[in-house]
């Protein structure tokens, strides 16, 4: 029998509904959690970048003071041996030094208006650049000193722990959407063990009809009042006349929900299904024989061959 796309969505569409659900929740959590750790990578790239250029400026003042540009020049040199991509220094009238890492020689870079304070922020002229200034006096006259550090580093970090979210958002998802699959595959196969013949099959043993379809039972055309679960243990063991049934078999087919029931409701009903049967034909308490130690069975009456067509 073949099936459709879209009867398999129908007949699935509240486990579709719940594997749609986690892979919201997933995708959620998933971007909140790296939006909040790149947040973290840049604001610490942010502070660790101020600090270096900071500790330049501090080692810069000194020779500036003396007019030693070339070991000023030296120092931006080792400087940019690192992330730093420019280095600038301003006395507040002229640019002493302005060193460049190959890529970024015709990168354009205003004059500032001196800063007050220490600052950092993204470059204007370049992407994944980080644009420090720190404030510097000289005799007298208020400078900076300009760094441009790049983001490489920091954007492949970013760029790691979103992929790695992402794929533990779907990792989650994949043991989520398993989890149900094999829930469902268990439940399935659960309630096809404890049918015991085709839906469209009447059951006999004997006198003994039992209906799948209509739910019914009647006893040499005569029929017989039971209670669903009277109904059940009837169709359980009718279903293969002549096999044993242990208790087990008995409390999965006729109490599937409940963890309560034991052995003494299916002895009960047992005895209230053979008062029914007896209600119709005395003898016909006899069907449902106990097994001492292995359950019950149904017992489909001999037939006669000689009377038999």
């Amino acid at each position: 029998m073949t099936v459709s796309v879209r009867d398999l969505i129908h007949r699935n569409r509240g486990l579709l509904l719940l594997v749609l659900l986690a892979v919201l929740l997933a995708g959620v959590g998933a971007s909140v959690f790296s939006s909040a750790y790149v947040r973290v990578l840049h604001r610490g790239f942010e502070d660790r970048s101020l600090a270096y250029a900071q500790a330049f400026a501090a080692s810069a003042i000194p020779w500036v003071d003396r007019g030693e540009t070339e070991l000023l020049r030296s120092a931006a040199l080792l400087f940019l041996a690192g992330s730093a991509r420019y280095v600038q220094v301003w006395d507040g009238s002229d640019l002493l030094i302005d060193e460049r890492v190959n890529g970024y020689r015709d990168l354009t870079l205003e004059p500032l208006e001196t800063p007050l304070a220490s600052s950092a922020g993204q470059s204007a002229d370049a992407t994944n650049l980080l644009d420090v200034r720190v404030p510097i006096e000289i005799q007298g006259s208020a400078g900076y000193i300009r760094v441009g550090v790049g983001r490489t580093s920091v954007a492949a970090q970013a760029r790691s722990a979103m992929a790695a979210a992402a794929g533990s958002a779907l990792g989650f998802v994949a043991l989520f959407a398993g989890g149900l699959v094999f829930a469902r595959s268990r439940g399935a196969r659960g309630h096809r063990d404890s049918e015991p013949m085709a839906a469209d099959t009447i059951l006999q043993a004997g006198g003994l009809a039992v209906d799948p379809v209509r739910k019914t039972v009647e006893l040499d055309g005569r029929p017989v009042s039971v209670t669903p679960k009277q109904y059940k243990l009837l169709e359980l063991l009718a279903g293969e006349p002549g096999r044993v049934f242990s208790e087990e078999d008995i409390l999965a087919a006729a109490w599937p929900d409940s963890p309560y029931a034991d052995a003494k409701d299916i002895k009960q009903y047992v005895y209230l299904v053979r008062r029914r049967l007896a209600e119709v034909d005395p003898e016909a308490k006899r069907l449902i024989e106990t097994v001492p130690g292995f359950g019950y069975r149904m017992v489909a009456p001999a037939v006669d061959q000689d009377l038999t067509p």
